[in-house]
């Protein structure tokens, strides 16, 4: 009796920890307006948060209808007819209803405000038990070599793109907000390194499951962009601040994660994300009869494609992984890398040869794809188990890469996205003759750096605002910088002398009075006709260009 009794009690236990699981469907429904609503474009406030409509003036885009909020009034209409809300679209105006019993869905299709609806998922829903995961330790081996160079284990991925000056002169994302839409950051939130990251926020756009134990896909990705371990291991925007996204779910392939995927993109743009990487890409489903052809491919058919477009044209850069098809059948790159505004990536090795899992382009009506090429053979990663290792994919070479671009684009934040895509694009190798291979090469810093910085605003000799002042002593030698109105201490600030390239020449603390001297060697003098001043900030980056 106490045996049975066990068992009874043990069963109960494991369907409660392991979930149960029912067979459901799920459809995505096309709503024929907005509804009756009290959104206006005058009063954006109301449904977006201060950073987006910044970065929308910035990037001179202009708010519209497409940017109000599905109605909460139709939303609640389809719910009374059995269906469940687990996703919705503004840009789209659709939403995603789960259903018991797929018969249901004709009577949501009746609804007079339902233009349309399609199938994208069927399977069983289990509910986890999620449990508490305890902290890991730094792990570190008795054999972990002293490298002496500030970028460690991944110092020949930043040589490949002539990075390392980028990097030293200060520019490494900070004041950049980067979004990243995965399948799962296992233990992102346990581990040492990541520690120091400017985490702004996260959300989970999968209805089951949890962003920190789904999967370590995206904490390998997320390792590559922003781990700050000088010495040992350097991300490519380790200061800048990020949001960590999931809209994978890892069990089935259907494309209602392409759905999730919009709403994942659609709150970056609500939060003011800047730029987006995502290491995801869509051909083959479960159900073949939702399987994307070669065809497809044309930068329009796919949700996401459309999406990806239509983030770019909401202010944010979108750069993507071109997918690991090559030696596959399918071969091509995967939707949304066909999407006209995204930098879909493929990958090389550190000897900059092509990585034959890499898939190739071009797109369905002739585009170039991929458009640039970085490290996705051997990248250094950090795995959910917190050690550091190696990784193969352009889900790797993808957000490595996306992290330099953002802080190149922290150089000048003002810089309008299609100007910044126009000199990525001039500053790589094969930009003169682009394949379906390696797209337009492997972009060089170095040179784009330089570019980036004849956009900043260039002063006179000197110049004054209401944050600082800079300008020669009365020598002429030295040039001096004062904080006018600072928020921290004087140790919380640093700054960088570069030259006209962006080359670091020294870089000094701010003093007690809130002021730094430097010395400008006559050599730099005669050799350049601008300097730049790096002002590091607890919270921001400030680049100050002075014309000798």
């Amino acid at each position: 009796m106490t045996r049975t009794l066990i068992s009874i009690l043990f069963f109960i236990y494991s369907a409660f920890l392991f979930g149960q699981s029912s067979f459901e469907y799920m459809f995505r429904v096309y709503l024929t307006d907005k509804g009756d609503h009290s959104f206006s474009v005058f009063q954006p406030e109301k449904f977006l948060s201060k950073r987006s409509l910044e970065r929308k003036s910035r990037q001179n885009v202009a708010v519209d209808s497409l940017d109000f909020p599905v109605s909460n009034e139709y939303l609640g209409s389809i719910e009374k007819e059995g269906g469940k809300i687990v996703s919705k679209s503004r840009w789209f105006n659709t939403c995603v209803v789960q259903l018991c019993d797929s018969a249901s869905i004709d009577r949501i299709k009746s609804l007079p405000f339902v233009d349309s609806v399609k199938y994208v998922w069927r399977g069983q829903v289990t509910h986890h038990f999620n449990f508490m995961r305890p902290r890991l330790g730094r792990i570190r081996c008795e054999d972990e070599p002293d490298f002496h160079n500030y970028f460690g284990f991944t110092e020949k991925q930043f040589s490949v793109h002539n990075a390392e000056a980028m990097i030293k002169a200060g520019f490494q994302g900070k004041g950049m907000h980067v979004g990243i839409i995965d399948a799962g950051f296992t233990n992102c939130d346990v581990i040492p390194y990541f520690d120091d990251v400017n985490l702004f926020g996260y959300r989970d756009f999968v209805p089951t499951g949890n962003i920190f134990s789904a999967n370590d896909h995206g904490t390998k990705v997320f390792s590559t962009m922003a781990v700050d371990q000088p010495d040992l291991m350097m991300g490519s925007a380790p200061k800048a601040n990020y949001w960590l996204f999931r809209s994978e779910d890892s069990k089935t392939e259907f494309p209602v994660e392409e759905d999730f995927w919009v709403a994942a993109i659609e709150y970056a743009d609500s939060v003011g994300v800047d730029l987006i990487n995502t290491s995801l890409g869509y051909n083959d489903f479960d159900d073949k009869t939702l399987s994307y052809s070669h065809l497809q491919l044309d930068g329009k058919t796919s949700l996401m494609t459309s999406a990806a477009n239509k983030a770019f044209e909401k202010g944010m850069l979108v750069i993507a992984s071109a997918g690991n098809e090559g030696k596959k059948p399918w071969g091509k790159i995967t939707v949304p890398a066909d999407a006209e505004n995204i930098l879909a990536i493929g990958a090389i090795r550190t000897d900059s040869v092509i990585a034959p899992f890499s898939s190739a382009g071009p797109t369905a009506d002739g585009r170039i794809k991929p458009d640039l090429v970085s490290v996705g053979s051997g990248t250094i990663t950090i795995g959910s188990d917190g050690i550091i290792g190696m990784t193969n994919g352009t889900s790797l070479s993808s957000p490595f890469l996306a992290g330099l671009i953002a802080s190149l684009w922290s150089i000048n934040p003002l810089l309008n996205r299609n100007e910044l895509v126009d000199i990525v694009k001039r500053s790589s190798s094969r930009y003169a003759l682009p394949d379906t291979i390696y797209g337009y090469g492997i972009l060089d810093f170095g040179k784009a750096m330089k570019e980036v910085l004849k956009t900043v605003n260039a002063f006179d000799k000197k110049v004054i605002n209401a944050y600082f002042a800079v300008g020669p002593d009365q020598g002429g030698k030295n040039y001096v910088l004062t904080l006018l109105d600072p928020q921290f201490r004087n140790d919380s600030y640093r700054v960088n002398m570069l030259d006209e390239d962006g080359i670091k020449i020294t870089g000094l603390p701010v003093d007690e009075n809130y002021s730094v001297m430097f010395y400008l060697p006559e050599k730099v003098r005669k050799g350049n006709k601008f300097i730049h001043f790096v002002i590091d900030t607890p919270l921001d980056q400030y680049v100050v260009r002075i014309k000798l």
